[in-house]
């Protein structure tokens, strides 16, 4: 029979308020007024919701109670008959414990009662590190109780929705956790990577959906306010936490486990594949125990050949060959077959110039392959939107700026007219330069082997009568002396149609246009002769 409010609050004003045993039965009643909430709708569940939340707010005043009388913990009995009742006590609170486990796990609707029994539980946790210890003041952290919310975490399915951009779970209650305990305190951090390494290896997440769990995950993850982070502003939840929670390797080890198990899972979003790979360079191999471990997932990206995909692995690759001495055959190969006219319009572009100037400032590159690149991106402004221009232009002026070589493609002296040259001389100079085609070979997938070196700028050129002001000024300095520092590139990628046409609409003009060459008071009038208006 469901028991009403009054009946709630007299049953637990008489136990927190007198230490009569006799009362204590009550509990059990309490605890099995929470219904089946598996198939509960959420019209029906409106009529109980209030009644629910005062019945767990009371029961988790009477385990307050019962943690203060020290009446929870068998291990502080004096006699076996204090012991048995304690362990009593124990059992009914854990059942208290799986039902509040319920609530957090079985709505598939929103319900603040759910957030409810989120903070119920976690405020029972800090009550255990105090009072389940072995010895009064001992360092405890109740790692056990966390596991099982962790597990109720993953098995929630509030509406089941997941940010179709980043691929994270928008799950009220998931969103709660993280946002309040685990991206705040260390001890959370800590034991919920451990314990989530045991959950993941014993299969209790099984029959889950893939995705919806990874969601969870990039949930937690997209931080940067991690256990291993230089600059974590992070606070401890349980007052005494044990000194084994120091060992940071460990919480290395144990998040690294984790993130390769998620990563194995199928069934995974483009979404969250793209998410991992943009957080993997800052917010997840800083944090790896063994980096390496991430190879066989970024060179699988990198080669799996759809331009974004491949484009987003290449910070996690770079940092890999900077910093762990990952060996990658056709590095340059693969980079250059990403150079394509897709790149100029995917949303991506900045990152990958960014990372491909870097590549390519090294003076260990040949001379072929930095001209089958500057040549490439040469072909491609030709059909390119002019923010992609903008950043290609001073790109290509850096290029040739640190390989000098390359000035051949701008300068070549085999095409000039020497003015000390006989007349035949200059006649075969003009005949070349009438009868030249381009040898560039646009279709040899080698960049070593293009003949770019061979060919010229002309697109440059071209570029110098773009209908875009911003672009043909741009172009202008390909036929200037060489003097000019190298550009810095930050200025330049991150320009959009939006951008560009912002800076036209609010350039101050130094002089007004002219409209007309004479001046008039009016539109009509007697200027044209044989008109009468």
């Amino acid at each position: 029979m469901a028991m009403s409010m009054e009946d709630i609050k007299a049953v637990a004003k008489a136990i927190t308020i007198s230490s009569d045993k006799k009362h204590y039965n009550s509990i059990i009643k309490l605890v099995g007024q929470y219904n089946d909430l598996t198939d509960i709708d959420e019209n029906t569940f409106t009529d109980v919701e209030p009644t629910m939340r005062y019945l767990t707010m009371s029961l988790f005043q009477i385990f307050k109670t019962l943690f203060s009388r020290e009446q929870l913990n068998p291990a502080r009995a004096k006699n076996e008959k204090q012991k048995l009742f304690f362990q009593w006590c124990r059992k009914v609170y854990e059942s208290f414990k799986s039902k509040l486990l319920q609530c957090i796990s079985s709505f598939k609707f929103e319900t603040s009662l759910a957030l409810d029994c989120l903070d119920v539980f976690l405020q029972i946790l800090e009550l255990e590190s105090i009072h389940f210890t072995s010895q009064v003041g001992a360092p405890f952290f109740p790692n056990k109780t966390l596991k099982s919310l962790t597990i109720s975490l993953f098995n929630s399915h509030i509406n089941d929705e997941i940010d179709i951009a980043k691929g994270q779970t928008t799950n009220p209650i998931v969103v709660e956790f993280f946002e309040n305990y685990y991206r705040k305190y260390v001890d959370i951090q800590f034991y919920l990577q451990s314990e989530l390494a045991s959950i993941c290896s014993d299969g209790l997440l099984a029959g889950n959906d893939q995705a919806d769990l990874m969601a969870k995950w990039l949930l937690l993850m997209n931080h940067d306010n991690h256990y291993t982070s230089e600059e974590a502003d992070l606070e401890v939840f349980v007052p005494q936490p044990p000194q084994a929670m120091e060992n940071e390797s460990k919480f290395k080890s144990n998040l690294e486990k984790n993130w390769l198990w998620f990563l194995n899972l199928d069934g995974l979003l483009g979404s969250q594949y793209k998410t991992t790979l943009l957080i993997l360079h800052k917010r997840v191999i800083p944090h790896f125990q063994t980096p390496t471990k991430l190879m066989d997932f970024l060179t699988d990206s990198y080669n799996l050949g759809d331009g974004v995909t491949s484009i987003l692995a290449l910070n996690g690759l770079f940092e890999l060959m900077k910093t762990y001495n990952l060996e990658y055959p056709n590095f340059y190969t693969k980079l250059y077959h990403l150079v394509t006219p897709e790149l100029m319009h995917v949303k991506y572009r900045s990152r990958f110039m960014r990372l491909t100037d870097l590549f390519l400032s090294s003076t260990h590159v040949s001379a072929n392959l930095i001209a089958s690149f500057i040549k490439r991106f040469a072909r491609l402004s030709l059909s390119s939107p002019p923010a992609a221009i903008v950043s290609i232009v001073p790109f290509i002026y850096n290029l040739i700026k640190k390989h000098p070589t390359c000035m051949i493609m701008l300068h070549d002296p085999d095409y000039i007219v020497d003015p000390f040259s006989s007349e035949d001389e200059a006649e075969k100079v003009r005949l070349l330069r009438k009868t030249y085609q381009d040898p560039f070979n646009i279709d040899e997938e080698n960049p070593e082997h293009t003949h770019a070196i061979e060919s010229s700028l002309w697109e440059l050129d071209s570029l110098v009568n773009h209908y875009h002001p911003n672009v043909a000024t741009l172009a202008k300095i390909f036929s200037q002396p060489f003097k000019k520092y190298s550009y810095n590139m930050e200025d330049f990628l991150d320009w959009s149609y939006d951008s560009l046409l912002n800076a036209e609409a609010t350039r101050k003009l130094k002089v007004l246009p002219a409209l007309e060459f004479e001046e008039f008071k009016e539109i009509f009038g007697g200027y044209l002769d044989g008109i009468e208006w």
